[in-house]
């Protein structure tokens, strides 16, 4: 057993504040951190890619006192009634469970991050972060020797969504990667900094219509492995690092598989 403000203290320390720029990290579109505070004692962890009343239920059943996601709360944009939201946190106020959630924090973490760790699956070196949208959403990584884009597709092949979309339109044999889940196909102005790059894949969760055309013609090789699938990998990573800085805490992964 450990107290929630120790989990809390860690979390933050690993995940929002940047030592580097002595500042916090700043989500430009979700609530990260604590957003639910439970009970003051936490002997049982849930993970789970997003927040929603039928996650919260597997943790009730699970009997966690806490649960981290990647995706957790979209807030009210006006001060207006909201049911989903409303039902949602009423839930975990009645139960007594601690929501915490991560999400651009857990995309670009260097450790953690979904990103890196998609490319380390692949064999990549995370080199550098990827910007996207103006902040720096993905990595950039490099293979140390080149590798058949079959590989690739092979290695990724069981974590990925079962409407997975490949393109392959750039060389068989890769060396650079591209790695920014869920949502993070590249807009018309992007693509000619992959061009420039000598980008050979990129991986992301979806895809967007134009994405097809753009990359035929970039010569670029392209997968989209789906949102939820590719957003896992971050969340798992951190559910092993918790574990193993909480041998006292029991931890569970609790799957709500979304195919997009």
């Amino acid at each position: 057993m450990i107290r929630l403000e120790e989990l809390n203290k860690y979390l933050n320390k690993l995940l929002i504040y940047d030592r580097k720029l002595d500042l916090a990290r700043i989500d430009p579109y979700m609530t990260n951190g604590l957003m639910v505070k439970g009970r003051e004692e936490v002997r049982k962890i849930g993970f789970g890619v997003s927040a929603s009343v039928a996650l919260f239920e597997k943790a009730l059943d699970a009997k966690c006192e806490a649960l981290i996601v990647h995706h957790s709360f979209n807030m009210p944009a006006y001060n207006q009634y909201d049911e989903i939201f409303q039902n949602r946190i009423g839930f975990l106020v009645k139960n007594d469970i601690s929501l915490f959630g991560f999400h651009f924090l857990l995309d670009a973490h260097p450790e953690v991050g979904n990103n890196v760790q998609i490319l380390k699956t692949v064999g990549a070196n995370p080199v550098s972060g990827y910007f996207h949208r103006g902040n720096p959403w993905g990595w950039i990584g490099e293979l140390p020797n080149k590798n058949e884009l079959s590989s690739i597709e092979g290695k990724l092949k069981s974590y990925m969504s079962s409407r997975l979309i490949t393109y392959r339109f750039g060389p068989q044999s890769v060396k650079k990667v591209v790695a920014i889940s869920g949502k993070g196909s590249p807009i018309a102005s992007d693509m000619q900094f992959l061009i420039d790059e000598k980008i050979d894949l990129y991986i992301t969760g979806e895809a967007h219509e134009w994405n097809r055309e753009m990359f035929r013609e970039a010569k670029i090789n392209f997968i989209a492995g789906g949102h939820y699938a590719t957003e896992v990998f971050g969340i798992r990573a951190l559910m092993e690092k918790v574990k193993t800085h909480f041998p006292e805490v029991t931890v569970e992964w609790l799957e709500l598989k979304n195919d997009v």
